[in-house]
């Protein structure tokens, strides 16, 4: 083996080892707070930080949070459907499949956890936006880290970094949206911002294996 294919193995192990290190803390922190929301135990900051965001409501804000969490909305599926078809056309056929698959899970996902855990919304203070389904987990937060993280990958590995941070940033103002207008506790929130990262390193693990198997 040369050097340098030593050094690309070495380089892929660290890869592999930090990633099984990020989702394995992600599946600890899920697991510690759908336990902890299945006993009824509640968690006191949860109120704390719900309360204190509303502390410094505006209206402008309310505004702005109002359009940003609508991108995780039913409007979503407009960036998805240019996303799949812009790399379907470039014939990056697999990058395009998952980028709806990954999608689809995480509502399935989502919704079969809403119906487990059946939590009810927040009621510290009228809610700003008015939802009908189970709080936990959150369900838009879900969307934006499959869509806009997957989103935020794909574009850092083409080059375009700006845009892929600003990709990566979308999905913290999406989760901080929900806990403003107060849509969701801060631990539905959380605990979907692991559980989705546990879902994307799924979907960029089957990205790269679909990939490797089909270069010639």
């Amino acid at each position: 083996m040369t050097e340098n294919g030593a050094a690309n193995d070495n380089y892929k192990i660290r890869h592999w080892i930090i990633a099984a290190l990020i989702i394995l803390c992600a599946g600890i922190l899920f697991w510690e707070l759908a336990v902890g929301i299945q006993l009824e135990e509640g968690f006191a900051w949860d109120v704390n930080l719900m309360l204190s965001l509303h502390e410094v409501s505006r209206p402008w804000l309310d505004t702005l949070f109002k359009a940003v969490t609508q991108t995780a909305g039913p409007i979503i599926l407009l960036p998805i459907t240019v996303t799949f078809v812009y790399l379907w056309r470039r014939s990056e056929k697999i990058a395009a499949a998952l980028v709806v698959t990954s999608f689809l899970t995480s509502l399935l996902v989502g919704q079969l956890f809403k119906i487990q855990f059946a939590r009810p919304r927040p009621a510290f203070f009228t809610p700003l936006v008015i939802e009908h389904t189970a709080s936990f987990p959150s369900g838009h937060t879900l969307a934006a880290v499959s869509f806009y993280g997957f989103l935020s990958v794909l574009l850092w590995e083409r080059g375009h970094r700006v845009l892929s941070i600003i990709a990566a940033a979308w999905v913290f103002l999406i989760s901080l949206s929900r806990i403003y207008l107060g849509a969701h506790y801060p631990s539905d929130v959380l605990a979907s911002l692991a559980l989705g990262i546990i879902l994307l390193f799924i979907t960029l693990f089957t990205y790269r294996r679909l990939n490797s198997a089909s270069s010639p």
